[in-house]
């Protein structure tokens, strides 16, 4: 089967190292499927793959990316070790389907493509209700957000009455987690460094502060709480707001890390943590991604909860325009999700 996708032999500029090419698929082997990819969730993590920030990538040529959504075209016959598929997936020709950016090899498959080959174990369902669009946009933020709040102690059960502070609010991640808060009873309070997302994203969270440092932060969040402070923090900023969550937090609350964004070291007081019975928790999506306990639970509650956390698709690009949409979400202009439509 002949594919094509964006690769790039070395680390820079989108729009300077990524190049459209061909490449062989073989016939799906036991326990995998091709899959006609139809669009896909563009992801920080992707262009931070490609400038070599963070995780570089180290072997090249290299693909990109590992959110996507398509419709399966065809199977191989089932594996005889190995993980299993999610229970929740009707594997057969023609099924709906999302991947498993975990589980998918960004270097050697990658999703920003026209067919891929994955495994079966890297799909999971599609909503029937949802566009390709949104389709492509949810599993990453479900399994990310839904297991970062659930490390935090935030559920079903004890979101009502909970505050709940998530930084970069406007992102597709965070996006998604205002949403699940919100259903599950929490008041929700966002960030932004932007005064001009601050409305658009006032229709996601209960408040909404317009900050680029700790102490913007912590002003805001004490005025919105009336001096309390959150019971939980989601943060992907890191080392900018790190200070400020630490003094944001009530006593005995969460804050859990799963980005760091404007840098991986912060500088806080172990006496404050100390003294007001802080839990800090870093969490990836490779928790859940290798726990399938967990893996599947939260399958079910986006499954369960789809139209409540139906995504907000905020730009639609063209598969020939990848560079671009790559360059785009450096700029952090949106509110929700931007996905590439093949």
């Amino acid at each position: 089967m002949k594919s094509n996708s964006w690769q790039f032999d070395a680390h820079g500029a989108p729009g300077e190292v990524l190049y459209w090419r061909e490449q062989e698929l073989p016939e799906p082997g036991p326990g995998q499927a091709w899959v006609n990819i139809s669009a896909i969730g563009i992801n920080l993590a992707d262009l931070n793959r490609v400038l070599g920030q963070h995780f570089p990538v180290g072997k090249f040529p290299s693909c990109v990316g590992g959110e996507a959504g398509g419709e399966i075209v065809a199977l191989g016959p089932p594996a005889n070790s190995g993980l299993e598929s999610v229970n929740q997936l009707n594997l057969e020709i023609g099924a709906r389907v999302g991947t498993l950016s975990g589980r998918v090899n960004h270097v050697t498959m990658g999703v920003y493509r026209d067919i891929g080959l994955y495994d079966q174990v890297d799909l999971v369902p599609v909503p029937d209700s949802y566009s390709d669009e949104e389709g492509a946009a949810l599993w990453t933020a479900m399994i990310t957000m839904g297991g970062a709040m659930e490390m935090g102690g935030l559920t079903a059960d004890t979101g009502g009455g909970k505050q709940v502070l998530i930084t970069a609010g406007g992102s597709g991640m965070g996006g998604l987690a205002l949403k699940l808060a919100r259903h599950w009873g929490a008041t929700t309070i966002a960030t932004t460094r932007k005064a001009d997302k601050a409305d658009g994203l006032g229709k996601l969270a209960d408040h909404v502060i317009v900050c680029a440092d700790s102490a913007g932060l912590v002003e805001g969040v004490l005025q919105a709480t009336n001096g309390q402070g959150v019971d939980l923090v989601l943060d992907p900023v890191g080392a900018t707001f790190f200070p400020g969550l630490l003094a944001a937090v009530a006593r005995g609350g969460d804050i859990v890390s799963y980005e760091c964004i404007s840098g991986t070291q912060a500088n806080i007081s172990i006496m404050e943590m100390m003294m007001k019975d802080v839990s800090l928790h870093g969490f990836t999506t490779f928790r859940p991604i290798n726990n399938p306990v967990m893996l599947k639970r939260l399958i079910e509650i986006g499954l369960n909860n789809a139209q409540a956390l139906r995504p907000v698709i905020y730009k639609t690009f063209d598969l020939s325009d990848s560079p671009e949409a790559l360059e785009a979400i450096g700029r952090a202009e949106h509110i929700g999700k931007m996905v590439i439509k093949t």
